[in-house]
């Protein structure tokens, strides 16, 4: 369910309780026999949980269209950050090479190395892991969202990232390209699979830990 609709519900459930209770209160019942057949008259938590579950129209948008929420959306997530990342370098050098601004080589390849650090590991490592996130608190079934880390890993570990400032190597350029070859496959592979790991390892632990507290439940209920 949505937070918002189980918000909503959890209020409902309280208001119609307190009502039960009143008027049990107002048949001149004790406290505690008016709060007993209030619960009674309500359910368990398990029916009412159940009750509230049954409705797909208060599903949040990621239990209703799983396949979409992590797949096409974490890439397209990703790719509009990608480009709003190298537009923002691309702008810092053309106001560099507009204003007659100049820096060493060193300083060039420092700022490229920022640039493919943040485009092709800070950028895809926060987006796995907030969507992996978001698969962990919703319940989310893992099989779609570890195909849409794997995919949007696998397409950050093509993709290559260039940025020279003015009196770099390669002076004012801003470039960005993806491709895949026999030498560089190697590197690709091993760069997605980094970072899918340090997402689906913690994702993993948290599933396996929230299968174990059910499992403890449900034998409590036994």
């Amino acid at each position: 369910m949505a937070p918002r609709h189980v918000r909503r519900a959890v209020l409902e459930i309280e208001v119609h309780f307190h009502q039960l209770v009143d008027d049990g209160l107002a048949r001149g019942e004790s406290e505690n026999d008016a709060n007993l057949k209030a619960q009674g008259l309500l359910g368990t938590d398990q029916t009412l949980i159940q009750r509230y579950a049954d409705m797909p129209e208060l599903r949040s948008w990621a239990s209703r269209w799983t396949a979409i929420w992590f797949t096409i959306v974490p890439l397209l997530s990703f790719m509009a950050l990608f480009v709003a990342t190298m537009a923002m370098f691309s702008l810092i050098g053309h106001h560099m090479a507009v204003h007659q601004m100049h820096v060493s080589a060193r300083a060039s390849y420092r700022i490229d190395l920022a640039a493919r650090i943040t485009c092709l590991w800070t950028i895809p490592l926060l987006l796995a892991g907030a969507f992996a996130v978001l698969a962990y608190r919703r319940r989310i079934a893992p099989g779609w969202p570890v195909a849409g880390i794997l995919i949007m890993c696998g397409l950050a570990s093509l993709i290559n990232v260039g940025v020279a400032l003015p009196d770099g190597v390669t002076r004012g350029q801003t470039a960005a390209g993806i491709g895949i070859s026999a030498e560089s496959l190697p590197g690709q592979i091993l760069h997605a699979a980094v970072i899918a790991m340090l997402v689906l390892a913690p994702l993993w632990l948290a599933l396996r830990r929230l299968r174990r507290e059910g499992a403890i439940v449900a034998e409590a209920g036994d």
